[in-house]
């Protein structure tokens, strides 16, 4: 897959197949879209995926925080592995979101790639004001001999799939529907930085892990993870919440994780924590010793867990 930072940067000789989007996710209803892209494009076009950096409502609500489900980077890794063979990431800007659907096929879409076919899905809206619908852009680009496929909504346990029902199921910890829409496990990714060294004192260590800032963080609580340090699948669980039990001032939300069977030193090092399944909500206990009480059925709770994973294969 060949990566290029601006539209203008990519001009194909070969007819091509496209399509638009930010794919935040890249979740099993964007999968079907690149599916479509990939098999109309077979032999014949090449493909090609433009999507936006940041995601447009980042910039156009610009006063409420956006969180995202992938950092650029595990956008890009999770595109990659699509198979698409050209992918560009555009600067989305006040001065872009001005650009109408007319001038875009006109000016850029037409004259620079040429477009024989564009993917769409079933919500897609491009252009000012997301003015052009699929109905509006397939008239459009009937004038430059460019034909548009729709995507019909992806539809798991009867909810369509979506970037915005996953973050609130994510935010409502259900984890296990967001990860089958996704297609696969919710990941948080970060560096091990040093902590306070409670979770030590009561012989549960815990590596805190430092996310990207922007990441979308699920609902405060226990979760039974998977943990990826150099290639290596450990088992764990997982505190995401404030540690209302120990702290009284410091109202951060906090991500630590107890990993089973570890004893390596791993500050400064990268790990990926693979969310599988919330096991309670975080709670405020009387005293440090009804939290550890509380700390050694979460262990068990989640060790019978993966054991009943591990007998179901």
């Amino acid at each position: 897959m060949k990566i290029y930072s601006f539209i203008d940067e990519f001009s194909s000789f070969d007819p091509c197949v496209f399509t638009l989007g930010v794919f935040d996710g890249v979740h099993i209803g964007h999968q079907e879209i690149i599916k479509n892209l990939i098999f109309r494009s077979r032999k014949k076009y090449c493909s090609v995926l433009l999507t936006f950096h940041p995601h447009p409502k980042e910039i156009l609500n610009s006063d409420k925080k956006f969180f995202y489900l992938n950092t650029l980077s595990e956008r890009i890794y999770n595109l990659k592995k699509t198979g698409i063979e050209h992918l560009i990431i555009h600067p989305f800007t006040i001065n872009f979101s001005r650009l109408r659907t007319e001038d875009f096929l006109k000016k850029i879409l037409h004259p620079k790639y040429k477009i024989r076919k564009i993917i769409t899905g079933y919500d897609s809206h491009i252009g000012k004001n997301r003015d052009s619908s699929y109905e509006k852009l397939n008239k459009l680009s009937h004038n430059y001999g460019i034909k548009v496929y729709k995507v019909s909504p992806y539809k798991f346990q009867k909810k369509i799939v979506s970037s915005t029902h996953i973050r609130k199921s994510l935010l409502l910890g259900n984890i296990q529907w967001a990860n089958q829409a996704l297609g696969y496990f919710y990941t948080l990714s970060g560096n091990v930085i040093e902590g306070k060294g409670i979770g030590r004192m009561m012989n549960f260590p815990t590596a805190n892990l430092q996310v990207d800032s922007k990441k979308l963080i699920p609902k405060k609580g226990v979760y039974a993870v998977k943990i990826n340090y150099l290639n290596n699948m450990y088992s764990g669980m997982l505190n995401i919440g404030i540690n209302p039990t120990l702290e009284k001032k410091n109202r951060k939300i906090k991500i630590e994780v107890h990993i089973f069977d570890f004893f390596e030193n791993i500050y400064g090092k990268k790990i990926d924590i693979l969310m599988i399944r919330i096991i309670r909500e975080e709670k405020k206990f009387s005293s440090i010793q009804e939290l550890k009480r509380q700390i050694c059925i979460d262990k068990i709770n989640v060790q019978k867990f993966f054991s009943r994973e591990k007998k179901n294969r």
